[in-house]
């Protein structure tokens, strides 16, 4: 089975400045990634786990084309992120704890029909996507309520939703991704 996404010896590294006196700096480099290498084959289920500061956003951002590795490859469907992050974005879907795709004062419905515009999603497909999603994800009781006013959990599981109603998927196949496999 070809593999979806595929890491080889990725690094990333940072320079910062440290504070040294009262008005001088100093550089340091800050090592967040250092030589990961995998592949995940189309319709694998895995988790990225680590403690803080490991590097796992820095490796999904690197993922999803935000940042740019300071060694070695990356490719998801085929395609180098930084190269390519508007296409990769059509066949990913990332959920970050710390950064929402929902818009605050929207209801969660309408969160949903804003991202259908942003992605070109047709009207059909969105629909029959939401009534998937919101069946899985047991959303129906708050559909209407605005992302402010969600819980925690309601919150993450309308972001899951928000991540897959673009249906993403890899670029040879057109089969439609589950919620417990992208």
């Amino acid at each position: 089975m070809p593999e979806l996404i595929e890491l080889d010896q990725v690094s990333k590294s940072f320079v910062v400045r440290v504070r040294a006196g009262r008005l001088r700096r100093t550089k340091r480099v800050v090592h967040a990634v250092d030589e990961v290498s995998f592949a995940i084959t189309k319709g694998s289920m895995v988790g990225y786990i680590g403690p803080n500061g490991a590097g796992k956003s820095t490796t999904v951002k690197m993922l999803i084309g935000i940042l740019t590795p300071s060694s070695g490859s990356v490719r998801v469907a085929g395609l180098d992120p930084s190269r390519a992050r508007t296409d990769v974005a059509r066949h990913i879907g990332v959920v970050f704890g710390q950064r929402t795709q929902l818009w605050w004062d929207l209801p969660l419905r309408d969160s949903f029909d804003l991202l259908r515009h942003v992605y070109g999603v047709p009207v059909d497909r969105h629909a029959d996507n939401v009534a998937r999603y919101v069946d899985v994800l047991d959303l129906g009781a708050f559909l209407d309520t605005p992302v402010r006013q969600l819980s925690l959990g309601q919150r993450m599981r309308g972001e899951l939703a928000a991540a897959l109603l673009h249906d993403p998927r890899s670029c040879s196949s057109t089969s439609r991704p589950s919620a417990s496999t992208s």
